[in-house]
């Protein structure tokens, strides 16, 4: 830029006065980025100022100031252009503001002097040079007026984009659709209140005014266009939100003191936004450049930022602070906490965002004298200097608790779980609240990770996260001994009843010696059980001792009895439930559940007439949380739920219990027989391995089916006829002659009847099938019933060949008008194979 002159600087001046009293013409330049105020993505951006615009007028309080508009002058050909660096945005609202005022206004003389003010032969003296394109539309809306009374569609935009003087190809152009969005807001708003136009051209007491700096006063260059536009990128979101957070500290109220040491010997005590302000862009700000994402950015992308990160942590503080304190319910759902945690419910809010503005933790009411003391007691006690986080916990506590994963996460916004949130906090608030001394921080973390996870308690709901939050709150006072707390058997809301009590009795045994501890939280660790052991407790006898004493206080003698019959326990229960859950090596073809059967009926209710075999660990329909081996062992007070759990006791007692050489010591429990129809799953796995999500309908011991999902409108079969296929039919196809097709018929209704299918039997060119069933509830004898039929045409005797008639009554088949087939029932399966095998051998004679 050259011929760059001097002016008056720092003066207060209007928008009017730029062209009135100071002559100049404002252009913004090319190297300034495109106007952004009006993008449909700046909705509250544009409706934040838009609203203080209005305020303001509608107050009539003269000099109200939208901060500094800083730029350089240059003059050429006798005009004397200001050039913004810092101000593009407000001047380009400030102008469309008063370009519609203008419109709508019916005062004659002030609508000269605007247009001898904003237009000079027979161009806009408000103007862009980033595209002609951009300039000649300023020129042509200053030039044009608007029949308002006449808008398409109430539309400002629509009708501008309708008028003769506008051009199709300015759709590309992003700045003056962006005007056009903006009009339309501005249209929206001020509407009705032509009486504002007199105001804006107020030269006496104008209301809206802003404070003029001339670049060239202080010593800026045009270097700082490029460094701060050459990518003309806009502020981030944490940019403006640290703007207006700022201006709220300076308004917020707080009864703390707070001091800025600059050195050794440099104290001062500071206000609240001089603190925040200062350490955001010092110490915190230290800390989080440790963990900005450029690991994920592209090489062309990194801008060495850590506004994302900062965002999400801020999120996360006023998020938990809120949930401490709503009274959020299951009934009546709070959507600003639905919103701030970012659940489904959240999401489906229109004006959804992952990155929240000032503006919305204000509108979520988010914002507290609370939130903001834990904001910055979690910004100090995570602040480590230079370097990232400090680590407490040692590696050994890794498994309750990981900081730096946990920490990483909670920078992206990313928990992998409620738990991990409520465990974040509930370190955060112990980090605050103990911080001149940590030393129980891993056993705090320890129970916290046991009452929390997912398995353990169920925390699903954001009234859930509330809930657990706040009972996390009133047991901080106690967090550097958390055991003895424990101890003392207090009432502790929000967790579930059996692993609150679960970790009390454990706190008596951690307290008695290392011993205790160390075997305790080895068994927690394994993967399957994550800190509910509570029937390792009970198959040892611990509870019932406990229950009794309200202590563990036994003596010496006792202590080595209780503590080899929980370790015993332990390694077995280790070794059954593995911690790859998903590929039990030792739980080859169900022996477990097998083996538990033998003992007693230990399934699992689920809806209706079903149960459970609790033989898969699936995630999906809550299968894993409601219809597993942990589910059912649950220290509950309830006692079928305990007659159940003894079940897998007697497993573990039975002296063929073999822990060297498991699978096979539990096969040989498998040999045991009940007599009664668990025997069909015992001794045939596959019964088992059909039911993919574990579930059976069990109308009563002879209506037994077996779901290959969870529920009958999927494929499902009948358990009786199901095992005669899987244990004689399907591995014996080809011996089943002349029936050329053999194959089990799987069914998706209730009112259907699964069955062994055997046809492609042809004789005198009439076909034949047979059909297997097992059926307790229609007009039949037995309930394995055969029927044989003719698989086309009409069904009656008369229409069966005589030589198939008599096969079927040398081997007892008889006609049933009602079911129209000959049949043969048995109550034995046995007998139905027989028959089989009979009939067949007189078939293929024929």
């Amino acid at each position: 830029m050259n011929n760059i002159i001097d002016s008056q600087s720092g003066d207060r001046l209007s928008f009017f006065k730029l062209f009135t009293e100071r002559k100049y013409r404002v252009l913004i330049p090319i190297i300034q980025r495109d106007y952004a105020q009006g993008r449909k993505s700046s909705t509250e951006v544009r409706k934040t100022f838009l609203n203080a615009l209005y305020k303001y007028l509608d107050e009539g309080i003269p000099n109200r100031d939208l901060d500094f508009v800083y730029g350089s002058l240059n003059k050429v050909d006798g005009i004397t252009d200001f050039i913004p660096l810092d101000g593009q945005q407000r001047l380009t609202t400030l102008f469309l503001l008063h370009w519609y005022l203008f419109q709508i206004s019916d005062n004659a003389d002030k609508k000269n002097l605007f247009t001898s003010a904003l237009f000079n032969e027979g161009k806009s003296m408000f103007t862009y040079e980033t595209r002609s394109s951009s300039e000649d539309f300023c020129d042509a809306l200053v030039s044009n007026e608007i029949d308002f009374k006449n808008l398409i569609e109430n539309s400002l935009s629509k009708t501008i984009e309708n008028t003769s003087w506008y051009f199709l190809s300015w759709k590309n152009d992003p700045t003056i659709q962006s005007m056009l969005t903006m009009l339309d807001a501005i249209h929206n708003k001020f509407a009705n209140r032509a009486d504002f136009f007199e105001l804006l051209l107020d030269n006496e007491n104008p209301i809206i005014t802003f404070l003029f700096l001339n670049l060239k006063d202080f010593e800026l260059t045009d270097d700082l266009y490029i460094k701060m536009n050459s990518r003309g990128k806009p502020l981030t979101p944490f940019e403006n939100f640290k703007a207006k957070f700022e201006q709220y500290l300076g308004n917020a109220e707080t009864e703390r003191n707070f001091t800025l040491k600059f050195d050794a010997n440099t104290e001062k005590e500071v206000s609240l936004k001089e603190y925040f302000s200062y350490n955001i862009d010092t110490k915190w700000a230290n800390l989080f450049w440790n963990y900005r994402a450029l690991q994920n950015r592209s090489k062309d992308d990194i801008d060495d930022t850590f506004d994302d990160e900062l965002m999400n942590f801020i999120r996360v503080i006023f998020t938990n602070q809120y949930a401490s304190t709503t009274d959020a319910s299951q009934k009546d759902k709070d959507e600003s906490l639905e919103y701030l945690l970012g659940t489904s419910v959240g999401k489906k809010n229109k004006d959804y965002s992952d990155v929240l503005s000032f503006n919305k933790y204000e509108e979520l009411n988010a914002l507290s004298k609370d939130g903001v003391h834990y904001l910055i007691d979690a910004l100090n006690c995570f602040t480590n200097g230079n370097d990232k986080i400090n680590l407490y916990l040692s590696d050994e506590y890794k498994f309750f608790f990981d900081e730096k994963k946990t920490f990483k996460n909670a920078l992206k916004h990313e928990f992998e779980s409620n738990q991990e949130r409520i465990c974040f906090h509930a370190y955060m608030r112990f980090l605050i609240s103990n911080k001149d001394n940590v030393e129980g921080i891993s056993e705090w973390m320890r129970v916290i990770h046991n009452l929390t996870h997912p398995e353990n308690t169920v925390i699903d709901s954001a009234s859930e996260v509330s809930s657990v939050i706040k009972t996390i709150e009133s047991l901080i006072p106690y967090s550097n001994d958390i055991l003895e707390y424990l101890k003392s058997n207090p009432e502790i809301a929000s967790f579930s009843s059996w692993q609150v009590q679960e970790e009390k009795i454990k706190s008596h045994l951690i307290k008695k010696s290392d011993k205790w501890r160390h075997k305790i939280e080895s068994a927690e660790k394994h993967g399957y059980f994550n800190g509910q052991i509570g029937f390792v407790l009970e198959f040892s006898g611990i509870i019932d001792y406990f229950n009794s004493n309200k202590n563990c206080d036994w003596d010496n003698q006792n202590d080595t009895m209780y503590f080899e019959n929980f370790s015993e326990y332990v390694e077995k229960a280790s070794l059954v439930f593995e911690d790859n859950y998903d590929n039990r090596k030792n739980n080859k073809n169900f022996v477990f559940e097998r083996a538990v059967l033998t003992k007693g009926n230990y399934l699992t209710n689920a809806s209706q007439n079903r149960k459970n075999l609790l033989s898969t660990n699936l995630v999906k329909n809550n299968i894993k949380r409601d219809h597993s081996w942990k589910r059912l062992l649950r220290i509950t007070n309830d006692e079928v739920w305990k007659k159940k759990r003894l079940l897998v006791k007697q497993v573990f007692d039975d002296n063929r219990f073999n822990s060297d050489d498991l699978a096979n010591s539990l096969e040989s429990i498998c040999k045991d027989k009940t007599n009664t129809w668990k025997d069909f799953l015992i001794t045939n796995p596959n019964l088992i391995r059909y039911c993919n999500q574990g579930f059976i309908r069990f109308g009563n011991e002879k209506d037994i089916r077996l779901y290959g999902e969870s529920q009958s409108n999927h494929t499902h079969v009948e358990m009786y006829t199901y095992h005669l296929w899987k244990q004689y039919f399907e591995v014996n196809k080809e011996s089943f002659k002349p029936f050329k097709k053999v194959y089990y018929y799987e069914i998706k209704s209730i009112d259907d009847d699964a069955c062994i299918v055997l046809e492609g039997f042809c004789h005198n060119k009439i076909h034949y099938h047979i059909y297997i069933y097992y059926c307790n509830n229609d007009n039949l004898p037995n309930p394995y019933e055969i029927a044989f039929g003719k698989s086309k045409g009409e069904n009656i005797p008369e229409k069966y060949g005589d030589d198939i008639k008599t096969v079927l009554k040398q081997t007892d088949f008889e006609w049933n008008q009602e079911y129209e087939g000959y049949f043969y029932t048995s109550d034995n399966s046995d007998n139905i194979l027989d028959k089989i095998h009979q009939l067949n051998n007189y078939l293929l004679k024929l």
